[in-house]
Order: structure tokens, then C-alpha cells, then sequence
């Protein structure tokens, strides 16, 4: 073993700048897996993700992103009238999703008396907001910022204090909330507000409910009614189709090793034909002299895949500090894990010999007497 790495070392170098392009051709299929295995990663995350209520929410039809949406105060009596016996309340949300200090987040203005009843805020830590500039964050929050009880965070050339710490269902990566007060004070009302959320008194159907208001012309010509569980399951099924498609195409790329092995192995061989039928002249068989291949390709793969590794996880660095993106309504934040990055390892090994395997069956036809001429 130590005579062949010996004379597979001997051999890289020898045919060094070739061995560096494909060192280097390879590195770059190995950051595109690792990018699209870190970005599925996020959709496995926001996917899962789950609140079960009996609320029903209203945003205006077709917007994707609840921040599209715009409701007037008209609405929320429109809804009142037409189910006044199954509608607990109907209250107004404004919502954004702003680069804040260099971090996306969620922002919410609702009504105070709201954070704990519609919308099920419970507090960790702290208090509840009470005076003007004040907010309260999800506890996903600290994890990629420095903010906590008592940090100032400027929103929109504001300072708001944080005054508490607090969990809520599928917000809990990066949401804060203040009063409606304050969000009208902040962000004004040209655009008027984007959700309209309407518990529900607990004997209705909630279904029933929604079909009433759908149904009815002045609700359903501008706007959709949604269970609040069934449009988060919305965002979930496409983060579910975004994950399936990540997957097919890290897939897809990482396979690209195979052809990228095979066209490497096809040229050494069609090279070093001659060379080839005198070292089995002299006694390697067809299996020593795959071997060979193998180790040699294996050293390849190991020094490209350490370099698209080292490459992927540099960008990703950089994507999170300088770019900042978001999934619709969340953060989207890239990473690598251990279970990514030896899968990854794995599959381009497995792909590599498989293009070894493809092309080094020539070996057994190869002519022995003319040395491939």
C-alpha cells in the first residue's frame, strides 16, 4: 500500500497542472452541492413549522407575502355584519419584514391586549411593552443578534427598547412586536394595515365560517380568507416543493463528478495506452491497475472536496454578514452541518468511482501485443 500511494503521488505530480484543474473543476461542483444541501436545509426548518388555532385571517387576494397585502378599517365592519354571532373579535395587524441592524426580522404591530389572546404571545422574560418605543422579541432572537432585555434597536430611524422575551408558535426565529399605536406612529397608514385576524367564538365552525365570508361579493372580489392554519400550511407546502427541488438539484450536481471522473479517466487511458499494456506484460492485472485509478481519483476528490468545503463555508460567512435574505417571511440564514458535509464526502467518493468503473472496462479489450496502437 505504501509503494502505491507512493507511485499515485508521484504520478499527480508529474501531471501536476492537470491534476490542479481537476482539483479545481471538481471543488467547484462540490460548493454548488454544498449550497443547495444548506438551502434545503432551511426549508426542512420553516416547513415543520406549525401553530394550530381557530383563528381566521384575511389578506388581500393574491398578495404571497402578507407585507403586500392592504386592508382598510372598512373591512373589519364588512366581516362583523356578515357573521356577527360567530366573530369574537376582528383586529387589525400591520406587518413588515425590514433589515433591522443588518438582521431580517418579522415585525408586527398588533393591539397590546392581543399579543396574549389572538395571537398567544407567551412571556419568557421581562415585560410587555407599556409605554411609547417600546418592543418585545421572539426568543430565536438572541441567537443571531446581541439584542436582549434593555438593547435599544433602532427600527426606522426609531429607538424602541426591548422589554421582553417571548414564544410564539411559528415566529420564534426572528419576530418582534410592538402596540398598533406604535406601528401606526412608525410606519404610517397609506398603505393601511395587512392582516385582519378573527378569533372566533369557541362553539363555530371555524370552515363554515370561512366559506360565509368568502362567499359573500363584498369580501370575495378583493381579498381571501384564510384558517390561520391552513395558510401557514401554505408557506409549508412550498417550503416542502422548494426542499424537494434543492434536494434534486444538489443531487444533480454532485453527480456531475461522474462525467468529470469519466472524461479525466478516458484521457489517461487513451494517453498512457502503451504504458498501460506494458504494465500488464509484466503482470498487473486489470484489477491492480483499476486500483491504481481509484486511489488516484480518491486523492482528487479528497483534495478538491476539502477545497469546495473550505470555499462553501467562506461564502456562506459571507452571505450572512453582507447579504442578508429572506424565505417569503423569515430569515433565511445558510449553514453547514456535519451530517451535509459527510453525506456530501460520501456521495462524491461513490460518484467518483462509479465514473472509474464506467470507463476502466476498456482494460480487459486492451491489446496487450500492440499496446494500443
Amino acid at each position: 500500500m505504501p509503494a502505491l500511494a507512493y507511485f499515485v503521488i508521484g504520478d499527480l505530480l508529474h501531471d501536476r497542472w492537470r491534476s490542479l484543474l481537476t482539483i479545481l473543476s471538481l471543488a467547484a461542483v462540490v460548493v454548488g452541492f454544498l449550497l443547495l444541501a444548506s438551502l434545503a436545509h432551511i426549508f426542512v426548518a420553516f416547513g415543520t413549522q406549525s401553530k394550530v388555532t381557530d383563528n381566521l385571517v384575511i389578506i388581500s387576494a393574491g398578495a404571497i407575502d402578507p407585507m403586500e397585502s392592504s386592508l382598510t378599517e372598512d373591512l373589519l365592519q364588512t366581516v362583523r355584519q356578515i357573521a356577527p354571532d360567530q366573530i369574537q373579535n376582528a383586529f387589525p395587524v400591520l406587518f413588515r419584514h425590514l433589515t433591522i441592524q443588518g438582521c431580517i426580522m418579522q415585525v408586527w404591530a398588533v393591539p397590546l391586549d392581543e399579543m396574549t389572546g389572538a395571537l398567544d404571545l407567551i412571556l419568557l422574560s421581562g415585560r410587555w411593552p407599556v409605554g411609547p418605543h417600546q418592543i418585545v422579541i421572539s426568543e430565536g432572537v438572541p441567537q443571531t443578534t446581541s439584542w436582549g432585555i434593555g438593547s435599544s434597536v433602532n427600527i426606522y430611524g426609531a429607538d424602541f427598547q426591548v422589554t421582553g422575551l417571548v414564544r410564539s408558535g411559528e415566529n420564534d426565529y426572528g419576530a418582534l412586536w410592538m402596540s398598533y399605536a406604535e406601528g401606526q406612529r412608525l410606519f404610517g397608514m397609506t398603505r393601511g394595515f395587512q392582516i385582519a385576524y378573527l378569533p372566533l367564538v369557541p362553539s363555530s365552525n371555524p370552515e363554515s365560517v370561512r366559506q360565509r365570508l368568502q362567499a359573500d361579493p363584498r369580501v370575495n372580489n378583493n381579498y381571501a380568507v384564510y384558517l390561520e392554519n391552513a395558510l401557514n400550511d401554505s408557506y409549508g407546502q412550498v417550503n416542502h416543493n422548494l426542499l424537494i427541488l434543492s434536494n434534486i438539484l444538489a443531487l444533480v450536481s454532485l453527480s456531475a463528478i461522474i462525467f468529470g471522473i469519466y472524461n479525466a479517466t478516458s484521457l489517461i487511458l487513451t494517453e498512457r495506452s502503451h504504458e498501460i499494456s506494458l504494465l500488464r506484460v509484466i503482470g498487473f492485472t486489470q484489477t491492480r491497475l483499476r486500483g491504481f485509478l481509484f486511489v488516484r481519483i480518491l486523492v482528487l476528490i479528497l483534495a478538491a472536496y476539502s477545497l469546495g468545503w473550505v470555499t462553501a463555508l467562506l461564502l456562506i460567512n459571507y452571505l450572512g454578514t453582507h447579504i442578508p435574505m429572506d424565505l417569503v417571511v423569515a430569515p433565511v440564514v445558510l449553514s453547514l452541518t456535519p451530517s451535509t458535509s459527510l453525506l456530501g464526502l460520501v456521495l462524491a467518493i461513490a460518484f467518483g468511482f462509479l465514473g472509474i468503473w464506467l470507463n476502466t472496462g476498456q482494460l480487459v479489450t486492451l491489446s496487450l501485443l500492440t499496446g494500443g496502437e
